[in-house]
């Protein structure tokens, strides 16, 4: 399976998620390529500000993808997912800003030619890998002491609609029970965690990790699995201003390594700021 992949500028800093998601692809047989020549896709913050320049730079990335023969685009940030979702539905409902694109990139000799689908690694894992190839791989029981709470932040499902009920998904969830993993409801799943308001207004979002922190302990999960780098971030690092008991955050496809028996070491839990002790397979 080869998909054009689209990093975007946290991923190889995330804690772990470049780790893991190279030890799925190899246990799985994914083949990530890197979009050659990739830019930064402004995030949330470039639409905000300049919309046309936040346009320009989502066009790049397709067009560049489009001109190394990839079909789709697969990335791994909730904002790199939806600002790439958010241009093509403004081109695909405004073609004449495709033109004013194309007159940018002209001077790469780069053109956009074709609105490539995007798709987030989660939904490569869930939906495209044959059923026989999970059981193949898995090596083992998952750990009994792991109680999962999904967590997708607010970009992935809204306001698309296209990954279950944009309010109260259920992707992930149905996903890691499927190898075994046991998960836990809670009502914080799409909450947001201050994305990247928290490193100029730490203080104002440090209510908003503490109520997702506090609705999955008290609905008795251990750890958080969430599928962005900035969620993941907020999450680990705004606890430190808590006063409550450490949660774990790990990436989704840490804790989709440890269920299929992949050494921790492979997967940088021990990047973690809040430890995962209990659920790796180095225990204390």
């Amino acid at each position: 399976m080869r998909y054009g992949f689209f990093p975007g500028c946290a991923y190889k800093t995330a804690a772990g998620y470049r780790e893991s998601v190279e030890a799925l692809n190899r246990a799985l047989a994914i083949q990530l390529v890197e979009i050659p020549d990739w830019n930064c896709c402004g995030a949330t913050a470039v639409f905000s500000i300049n919309s046309s320049v936040a346009l320009v730079l989502s066009g790049r990335l397709l067009a560049l993808a489009d001109l190394h023969g990839f079909d789709e685009i697969i990335t791994v940030c909730n904002a790199c997912y939806t600002t790439l979702r958010k241009a093509i539905h403004m081109m695909e409902h405004h073609p004449e800003l495709i033109t004013e694109i194309n007159k940018h990139l002209k001077t790469e000799t780069l053109q956009l030619k074709r609105l490539l689908p995007v798709r987030h690694y989660l939904d490569v894992l869930a939906n495209d890998i044959p059923e026989m190839r999970w059981r193949k791989v898995k090596q083992s029981k998952s750990d009994s002491d792991l109680r999962v709470a999904a967590y997708y932040g607010c970009q992935l499902t809204r306001p698309w609609k296209d990954q279950g009920q944009p309010e109260r998904p259920d992707v992930l969830e149905q996903f890691l029970e499927r190898l075994g993993v046991t998960v836990i409801e809670h009502s914080a799943k799409t909450l947001c965690c201050g994305a990247s308001h928290m490193i100029p207004y730490a203080k104002d979002c440090a209510p908003l990790v503490s109520r997702i922190i506090r609705e999955v302990r008290k609905k008795n999960g251990n750890i958080i699995a969430t599928i962005c780098p900035m969620c993941q971030f907020n999450l680990d690092a705004g606890q430190g201003r808590l006063n409550i008991p450490g949660t774990p955050i790990a990436f989704f496809t840490q804790i989709v390594g440890l269920a299929l028996g992949i050494d921790s070491k492979d997967l940088g839990i021990d990047k973690l700021l809040v430890p995962m002790y209990k659920i790796s397979d180095n225990k204390e």
